[in-house]
């Protein structure tokens, strides 16, 4: 392998490797610490005529409420977009980063692990909140 062609496409195949391991080691993490059933994947996909790459994590809280980790790095307008959010049953937001435009693709590889772990350190405090024990309420019960 030493066309240049093979050499791209190998750095692309070890960003999109080291993303995976940083989410699976985070969500192995989570799994021991709080007990929760989570899934990841690190995936190319296509959306009309547009490729993107999808990073994310769901953790199961209960039967009907998650928390997914979302990152999506999209080629755009000849730059390279860095969206990432985490959202409670996938439609509310607990967590949204101002999207992100980078010149190419050395800086993706350059940032996205500092955004994903930023991401899923906002999604675990989140977590934490919502797991905590809450003080019983001060209120008088209305009998």
């Amino acid at each position: 392998m030493a066309t240049r062609d093979d050499q791209t496409v190998l750095t692309t195949l070890a960003f999109l490797a080291q993303a995976s391991g940083q989410l699976d080691a985070f969500r192995n993490r989570l799994k021991q610490q709080t007990q929760l059933h989570a899934a990841s994947f690190v995936e190319c996909r296509n959306y009309g005529d547009d490729v993107y790459i999808c990073i994310c994590l769901e953790a199961t809280l209960r039967e009907n409420q998650t928390l997914t980790w979302w990152l999506d790095i999209t080629p755009r307008e000849g730059k390279w977009l860095i969206e990432a959010c985490a959202l409670w049953n996938g439609r509310d937001p607990v967590v949204q980063a101002p999207p992100q435009y980078v010149i190419d693709f050395q800086a993706v590889r350059d940032e996205v692990p500092e955004i994903l772990e930023q991401l899923l350190q906002a999604g675990a405090a989140a977590l934490d909140e919502l797991r905590a024990p809450r003080p019983p309420s001060d209120k008088p019960s209305s009998d």
